[in-house]
């Protein structure tokens, strides 16, 4: 049953991301960048979160990087921030810049086929790359907030998810 919730919260993360990201195409040095069209309060702290997404099968398709920034939009309702990336290395690094500090939460998909939701086998496991931070997995569903959160207190900050692909590997 938690298979099914991970493989169902992935489909509606996928559908959501869509209405509230923006597609920015990777720069040079392969870093893309995601900025906050609304000024900060001058009293607000704000920092550089800097994801890395590694372990993509192939080039092909693009990636789907939700930041989450609160338990009840994790993981399948809208992202507080959110980007495709088109895939040009077995790994790609994203920064969200002028991100107020926080607890967060992020999720990825390796779309393969750009069709903007997690495709799966008949047996109904995933076939797309996907990830969480913390790199938290469970066989029978995905994480909560309180697994893939973190707090983001830093000027620049790093994180690194690793993609999986089908059922989830005991670790």
């Amino acid at each position: 049953m938690k298979k099914f919730a991970l493989i169902v919260a992935i489909i509606l993360f996928s559908g959501v991301i869509s209405g509230q990201t923006e597609k920015i195409t990777p720069k040079p040095d392969n870093v893309t960048v995601v900025t906050d069209k609304t000024t900060p309060n001058a009293e607000t702290e704000t920092g550089t979160l800097i994801v890395m997404v590694r372990g993509f099968k192939s080039t092909d398709g693009q990636l789907m990087v939700a930041l989450f920034n609160g338990p009840s939009n994790f993981p399948d309702k809208t992202p507080y921030k959110g980007t495709y990336v088109e895939i040009s290395a077995n790994e790609e690094v994203i920064k969200f810049e002028n991100l107020p500090y926080g607890d967060y939460a992020v999720s990825v998909l390796h779309d393969l086929n750009n069709d903007g939701k997690m495709d799966k086998n008949v047996l109904g496991i995933p076939t797309d790359g996907y990830g969480f931070s913390n790199n938290v997995m469970d066989k029978y569903g995905p994480p909560t907030f309180l697994q893939a959160s973190f707090v983001f207190n830093n000027k620049d900050e790093a994180r690194v998810i690793d993609l999986e692909y089908g059922i989830p590997k005991a670790k």
